[in-house]
């Protein structure tokens, strides 16, 4: 058994020795030092992890190829930064940086509640024990410190697509929320089997960590988004992707649970989070066990159907702990006088009505892959999501109206219908974007905005300004403003198509002259064992650079575009983006048979200039909108969190 296994295999075992001392510990007259042993083996499994996933950093840094997970996403070329990232980029290895930081959190919550012992921390402490050896189980289903049967001469190098500072952020950050998301749920659940939901101190950390888990989702949300726009080449940040799609679900959820009244005789709260928690075991499925094709998937493997078993247990689980609790789910308390009350129910139903669209639309293709139905075209998935979430956007938009206003249910109802005519002649006329559900849609955008504008500056006015009220503008905000920038960006994009073009040649495309210059074309760099089984390294990829000058109407932009060719993965090409206050130019570089070939020929020590090859230019109205939403929303969330913080357990 290879070191990280046994350090993992172990941890498993002194957590389970763990969770029997603590079920013992009210039997036995000397509890505390049961408490203490429990402790000892909990923190000693927790450094164990800790110490697993460092040593499998460590084999990537020393290039030891004779591992499967370091061979197939690493090579003796590849950047020191990527080979300390390359544990959380793979499959296998991301599970084991999901535990490892699920570890790190439960050491930490071990340590501050030494000489706090309660009822509900040691149910706690239970229940996170059985979900690290679950997901431990899980790792071990999939080792990240499976040996090759000989050892290769070098890796395969990683996707050329991983090989940005993205990569060294994005999954860190998704994986943070999943894990915030995890001990949430273990003081809710601990809560619901204690009977002490109300305790004071439960609900202060559970409200923390759900802060915490909602900025690192969201984060981890934009962080991709922007990825798949600077990198992958298509000139967008959102395709519907299987993957990403269930990513959203969980932001969605926990936005939800935010909306929901403080005090309530119900077990709404705990339902919403259950959702959660099973809405990111869905997510992790689909990544790690193939149910869908997806550019994120791994791969078929059992532990996908594992990963949906489990979560369909601890949602049985919870079903049973809401019934023995003789509380309804759902209590409706709606004060139909207020529009503030009305308006915070249909904020929270929209979003999960808009969670249950899009989750029916994912499992939907999984059902059909059982059952041998048709699958949808891609252009078919678009237009589905398009058109089921955009009227229950409208409908949170207008909640978030009623949020901020002070005006009664009539003079509301009146603003709403105002705003509904002004989109309905906006559509007729089709202005300002060619399509008429964002002509429609705008209006309503622009009237929440400034109702959550003026709600705060009446907020100053009254000398209620706070870290908590200036947070929480600021995300309500963030909202409307990236849903502005997401109705124009896609809306009233300008895309040229495939342009075949020369080098040394001149070409009109969308008001703009592009001067292009000769091709440079670089040999094979770097050292990789390809996949094809050859006993030799060969070089990495070979590259062709070409300069372009992009006449934009007076202002000239002296850019490069960049074309690779990988032997392991084919041809990549990275986008050129030009940003400015109007938008931005995007351009693309494909390939033809002539650049194909010229490059394959520079891989292999040759050099031949291509004769052509093909651009694809965009236009991209506003698109800095949904990145300064995004940059907003992230202050808020952190405003709301420090000020959960800073206040006193």
């Amino acid at each position: 058994m290879e070191t990280g296994d046994f350090f993992i295999l172990l941890a498993c075992f002194l957590l389970l020795f763990d969770f029997i001392l603590l079920l013992m510990v009210k039997k036995e007259q000397k509890a505390k030092k049961r408490y203490e042993l429990a402790f000892f083996a909990a923190a000693i499994a927790c450094v164990l992890i800790i110490a697993a996933y460092f040593r499998l950093t460590m084999e990537f840094v020393n290039d030891n190829f004779g591992l499967f997970e370091v061979y197939t996403y690493s090579s003796s070329g590849l950047d020191l930064a990527y080979k300390i990232g390359d544990p959380w980029i793979g499959s296998s290895g991301s599970m084991l940086f999901v535990i490892f930081c699920f570890a790190v959190l439960y050491l930490v919550y071990r340590f501050t509640g030494l000489g706090k012992e309660s009822d509900y921390r040691t149910t706690t402490y239970k229940i996170v024990d059985l979900l690290l050896i679950f997901f431990i189980l899980v790792t071990l289903l999939k080792s990240p410190f499976v040996v090759m049967p000989g050892t290769p001469p070098d890796g395969a190098g990683l996707n050329p697509l991983l090989q940005t500072f993205w990569v060294l952020v994005h999954p860190p950050v998704v994986f943070l929320g999943y894990v915030f998301v995890f001990f949430s749920f273990a003081l809710m659940l601990a809560g619901m089997i204690t009977g002490e939901s109300e305790n004071r101190e439960l609900r202060v950390t559970l409200k923390r960590s759900l802060y915490a888990a909602w900025l690192f989702l969201a984060l981890g949300i934009a962080l991709g988004g922007w990825w798949a726009y600077e990198v992958l080449g298509w000139g967008g940040y959102w395709a519907w992707d299987p993957v990403e799609t269930a990513s959203l679900l969980p932001w969605l959820a926990i936005t939800a649970y935010f909306h929901l009244p403080a005090k309530s005789k119900d077990q709404a709260k705990e339902f919403t989070l259950m959702v959660t928690f099973f809405l990111i075991i869905f997510a992790t499925a689909l990544t790690r066990g193939g149910l869908l094709e997806s550019v994120h998937a791994f791969g078929e493997s059992n532990v996908g159907p594992a990963l949906l078993l489990f979560a369909c247990c601890v949602f049985l689980c919870f079903i049973y702990l809401a019934i023995k609790a003789g509380k309804p789910l759902f209590a409706f308390e709606i004060d139909t006088s207020s529009l503030r009350s009305i308006s915070i129910f249909v904020a929270y139903w929209s979003l999960m009505l808009l969670l249950l669209v899009c989750f029916f639309w994912l499992a939907l293709p999984i059902y059909k892959g059982f059952t041998s139905g048709s699958a949808m075209t891609l252009e078919e998935i678009v237009q589905t999501y398009n058109y089921c979430c955009y009227p229950l956007t409208l409908v949170f938009v207008a909640a978030l109206i009623g949020c901020n206003v002070t005006l009664k249910l009539k003079r509301y109802a009146l603003l709403l219908i105002a705003v509904t005519g002004i989109g309905v002649v906006f559509a007729l006329l089709g202005v300002p974007t060619p399509s008429a559900l964002a002509n429609f849609g705008l209006p309503l955008l622009f009237a929440a905005g400034i109702a959550i504008a003026h709600a705060f500056v009446r907020s100053l006015q009254k000398k209620q300004q706070s870290s908590r009220v200036l947070g929480r503008t600021l995300v309500h905000f963030s909202i409307i403003i990236i849903l502005i920038g997401v109705f124009i960006s896609s809306t009233a994009e300008l895309e040229s198509g495939n342009i075949i073009a020369k080098p040394n040649s001149e070409i009109s495309t969308l008001g703009m002259e592009l001067k292009l210059s000769d091709c440079t074309v670089y040999q094979g760099v770097g050292s990789i064992y390809p996949r094809t089984g050859h006993a030799f390294t060969v070089p990495e990829h070979s590259g062709l650079e070409l300069d372009v000058a992009i006449d934009d109407g007076g202002k000239i932009h002296e850019e490069t575009l960049e074309m690779y060719y990988y032997t392991n993965w084919g041809v990549v090409s990275e986008p050129l983006i030009i940003s400015a206050l109007a938008g931005d130019i995007y351009v693309f570089m494909q390939h033809t048979d002539s650049s194909y070939n010229s490059l394959r020929y520079a891989l292999m020590g040759g050099e031949a200039q291509p004769e052509d090859f093909i651009l694809k230019v965009k236009r991209v109205p506003l698109i800095w909108l949904v990145w300064l939403g995004i940059v907003l929303q992230s202050i808020g969330m952190t405003l709301l969190l420090c000020s959960d913080l800073r206040r006193k357990v």
